[in-house]
């Protein structure tokens, strides 16, 4: 266990000594600010949009999430949103009405043939019979 511990001091003293670095970052209202170095036995701490030095381990902001803090501003995601939800709007709007309008031009065409259907009287009987002789002429 000893062993272990000054295992870990040896390998780990360079890291803490070293101090870290924050990288560049956009603040809160999206200016660029450019990354910065800290001093030994600091780490780069804080959130995403406010990057400052410290030596408190509960506030490190590993270089991991310094990277990864690129995500989505509640701006940028508004914008999207309204974007998805007028595609979405647009589309339905089209489908309805191509559907309403099929539908709509369907019926007329029924009306308009059963209009014309009502006003003829289609015999539903055999063949008139014919007179005798008028096939075979004497």
């Amino acid at each position: 266990m000893l062993l272990a511990a000054i295992a870990l001091l040896v390998l780990g003293a360079p890291l803490v000594l070293a101090g870290s670095s924050c990288l560049g970052y956009l603040d809160e209202s999206g200016s660029w600010r450019p990354g910065f170095s800290c001093p030994p036995f600091t780490f780069c701490c804080g959130t995403c949009h406010r990057r400052y030095c410290c030596g408190d381990l509960n506030l490190l902001l590993s270089e991991w999430q310094q990277k990864h803090c690129h995500g989505l501003r509640p701006r940028v995601l508004a914008g999207i949103t309204s974007a998805a939800a007028l595609f979405v709007a647009v589309v339905a709007t089209c489908v309805c009405c191509c559907c309403l309008c099929t539908c709509y031009h369907l019926y007329r065409w029924h009306q308009q043939l059963q209009s014309l259907l009502e006003g003829q009287a289609i015999p539903m009987t055999g063949p008139a019979p014919l007179p005798p002789g008028f096939l075979y002429p004497r």
